[in-house]
């Protein structure tokens, strides 16, 4: 991945960070899948992105 801009990316912050956990836990439920892991690693089928 290659950044082209430097600075702080366009839009609002907290939907990019939605959207970039969104993506990290899409990989990481797929990955749990392929390993076959019981209960899919304890991941749900969809994110939550309410603050822990």
């Amino acid at each position: 991945m290659e950044r082209w801009a430097s600075g702080e990316p366009e839009g609002d912050p907290q939907k990019l960070k939605d959207a970039y956990a969104t993506v990290a836990h899409s990989v990481s439920l797929a990955m749990a899948k392929e390993l076959d892991c019981e209960n899919d690693g304890g991941l749900e089928a969809r994110p939550s992105l309410d603050p822990a």
